[in-house]
Formats: structure tokens, C-alpha cells, sequence
């Protein structure tokens, strides 16, 4: 029998930072999925239901802590984990993160280790 995949859904503006996401992520076993903005990022995630969201910080038409306080909001997929990742790693944006629902926060300058253990 084989194990259901994990989906991760990675909501970035920036392609760079999503393709790159999805290549240190790539294994057999997660599905990858990805949304361009939080506004498709909330649709996207209401369709799959994924196992985790990385989603950034800083995106225009929605920033990511208006998308995770949307998605806490909602009973369809409000237990779904958030990681928050931006290019600022300062406290405030963490708090912030943290504040709003997100379950944990990566720079996304991280090393590649790091997120191959997410």
C-alpha cells in the first residue's frame, strides 16, 4: 500500500523563492503546489486542503498576515499548519507572525539544510 503524499502549498509573489522552495522541498512523497499571491493562496487552500502552507510575508493585493488570519478564520482549513517566510528577520515580523496564527517563521534566506527539515 502506498502512503498518501504530503501537500505543501507555497504562496509567494516571488517565482525565484517558489521554484526555489519547491526544489529544496522535492521528494517523492509531497505534492508541491504553489499560488502567485494570498488571494489564490486562500483559494488554492480551501481546494486541497494542504498539509502546510509556507507562505511569505510581504505580497501585494494581500500580505501573508492578512492570508493566515483569513485561513485561521475559516473551519474548512484553519488547523492547516502555517510556516510564515520573508526576507525580514527581524522580531517584530516573527511576533507578528506568531501573533496572527502562524505556527512557525523562516527567513527565506535559511539554508537549504534547514528547510530540508521542515
Amino acid at each position: 500500500m502506498s502512503e498518501q503524499p504530503y501537500t505543501i502549498l507555497i504562496v509567494d509573489d516571488d517565482a525565484i523563492t517558489r521554484n526555489a522552495l519547491a526544489g529544496l522541498l522535492a521528494k517523492p512523497n509531497y505534492q508541491i503546489e504553489m499560488a502567485v499571491d494570498g488571494v489564490q493562496g486562500i483559494e488554492i487552500a480551501k481546494q486541497i486542503n494542504p498539509d502546510v502552507i509556507l507562505l511569505d510575508v510581504m505580497m501585494p493585493r494581500m500580505n501573508g498576515y492578512e492570508v493566515c488570519k483569513r485561513i485561521r478564520s475559516d473551519p474548512a482549513i484553519g488547523e492547516v499548519p502555517i510556516i510564515m517566510i520573508t526576507a525580514l528577520d527581524d522580531r517584530d515580523v516573527k511576533l507578528n507572525s506568531l501573533m496572527v496564527g502562524a505556527d512557525d517563521f523562516y527567513p527565506n534566506h535559511s539554508t537549504a539544510s534547514n528547510w530540508n527539515s521542515v
